[in-house]
């Protein structure tokens, strides 16, 4: 394939440098030797990129409360820190000592804090009419890098997610998956650690804003 893709862009160059001639066709030559060349690197590559796919047994957690979604959504995010402007400030200036603070400061007593928030209920007004749905990414950057550190891939499953909605009883549902299930797919040992952690810290937060 890579033979045919620069044999063909030297004949359009011999072609085009007949006609034209001159610093034009010196211009051309370049350009079009230059794609056949783009060619041919892409072709390569496609040549070389292996895709492998792991099957993997993930424990879903569901739990249901007849507590309110509003008091449940409350408890949540109050009893859990933020990911806020002033941490990311800190990485950005690379002030590892008072990073490596502020994140412990922010995990609080479940060890995890609020990253980002999924308002699918509010989009859910696309199909004609808001509802009751939170989703949380949650999780705990000195978790993640005693993860990442080990295997990189790790970083897929930090942060964590979960989804808050009101059920069709009135009450409300968190469900997740269990993080030590995903995680067991690196077989690690230091990874597996945090992961049965998580589960933990997970357990007790949903537990507690649920009763």
């Amino acid at each position: 394939m890579k033979g045919t893709i620069s044999e063909h862009g030297a004949g359009r160059i011999a072609r085009f440098s007949r006609v034209v001639g001159g610093p034009m066709a010196a211009a051309a030559a370049s350009l079009i030797s230059g794609l056949a060349l783009s060619a041919s690197a892409c072709a390569a590559v496609a040549a070389q990129a292996q895709i492998s796919q792991t099957a993997m047994v993930v424990e879903h957690v569901t739990v249901t409360t007849p507590k309110p979604y509003a008091a449940v959504k409350q408890d949540l995010e109050g009893r859990i820190g933020r990911l806020d402007d002033s941490i990311r400030t800190l990485l950005r200036e690379n002030r590892v000592d008072e990073l490596r603070a502020a994140l412990t400061r922010a995990a609080g007593k479940d060890g995890l804090v609020l990253h980002y928030t999924g308002l699918h209920g509010d989009w859910l007004i696309l199909k004609g009419a808001r509802q009751n749905v939170t989703e949380y990414f949650i999780g705990n950057v000195l978790s993640a890098v005693e993860m990442t550190s080990v295997n990189k891939a790790a970083g897929l499953y930090a942060p964590l997610r979960i989804v808050l909605y009101e059920n069709a009883q009135g009450g409300s549902t968190i469900e997740y998956d269990k993080p030590s299930t995903q995680l067991s797919q690196y077989h690690s040992p230091a990874i597996d650690a945090v992961g049965r952690s998580l589960d933990d810290r997970l357990a007790r937060l949903v537990t507690a804003v649920s009763e």
